[in-house]
């Protein structure tokens, strides 16, 4: 289970750093109780993974302002043997990141037409993956966020702003209120938006491959300004993990393309399935829309 307490909000279960698996899990849980020279580091290998994956101990510590002593402390912290190890363990997240796009060069290389079997198969991977890498608890917890009487703001660029556009629309009969960021005019039109957030309100972030700095910049000043936020991504080392109250996984493997929308659809269809399951009046409430709907095909005819 992913989340990431945050002392102005309601603190919420997570695991040690013993039981997480993931190393950038392992580095959040770990700089909870380190001293702030060991933060630095902390903070400086979550925002920058490729490097703390490929650069030696000397120029990490440089780069963070920190020393080299210091950076085999925070790994230590972790729950590593030393930095060494940490590496090792990074440039295996790392690998796992990249392999899409070498699947990319492979593909363009052999110059044929993959079958629409191999994509089916590619999405029901992506699809059985869900279960592995969200736990119930999960689930419940982004419902109980997604159930708030605050405001909830979806927020994607990209490919990925369709998917939450929809997401939005769906909510929207069975929450307060509502509201799709990146429909139209870019990342200063959803800054703008979103400028009143704050204690209460929710923001759910959404970001896969090619990621976009934007969503991660607004996810942080939602943050910073006392919201909760929801990030729905690809992988431990995507970079909108590090802004999350709650992260939430996706596989968006693909044969070809940068990203599968596929799992990330299902995850959104259940999160909304799990809203309304909590709302008492969700029943009654989607009974109306359909008679209302019945209603006006009815007077067209």
């Amino acid at each position: 289970m992913s989340i990431q307490k945050k002392t102005s909000k309601a603190k919420v279960s997570s695991p040690s750093k013993d039981n997480a698996t993931h190393p950038f899990d392992r580095i959040r849980e770990g700089a909870r109780d380190a001293s702030p020279a060991l933060t630095v580091v902390a903070q400086w290998m979550l925002r920058h993974t490729a490097q703390a994956a490929t650069l030696s101990i000397e120029d990490v510590a440089e780069a963070c302002g920190s020393s080299p002593a210091s950076v085999n402390r925070m790994a230590r912290a972790a729950g590593y043997a030393g930095f060494a190890d940490l590496k090792s363990q990074l440039a295996l997240v790392m690998r796992a990141t990249i392999d899409p796009i070498e699947k990319l060069r492979d593909e363009k290389g052999k110059n044929i037409l993959g079958s629409t079997a191999q994509y089916v198969e590619m999405g029901k991977a992506n699809l059985e993956k869900l279960n592995h890498e969200n736990s119930a608890a999960d689930i419940v917890e982004a419902a109980k966020l997604l159930s708030t009487k605050g405001r909830i703001y979806v927020l994607g660029f990209g490919l990925t702003s369709h998917v939450c556009g929809w997401f939005a629309d769906a909510l929207t009969p069975f929450s307060h209120a509502v509201s799709a960021l990146s429909v139209s005019g870019g990342t200063e039109q959803s800054a703008s938006r979103m400028s009143t957030i704050g204690k209460g309100d929710v923001l759910v972030a959404m970001s896969l491959p090619r990621y976009s700095r934007d969503t991660v910049h607004l996810a942080k000043f939602a943050r910073d300004r006392g919201a909760a936020v929801i990030a729905i991504v690809d992988s431990h080392a995507a970079p909108l993990a590090n802004e999350a109250d709650l992260r939430l996984f996706v596989s968006a493997a693909h044969p070809v393309l940068p990203s599968s929308y596929v799992a990330l659809q299902l995850l959104c269809e259940g999160l909304v399935a799990e809203v309304m399951r909590r709302n008492p009046a969700a029943v009654s409430m989607a009974a109306e829309l359909t008679e209302s709907v019945s209603f006006q095909l009815g007077s067209t005819i």
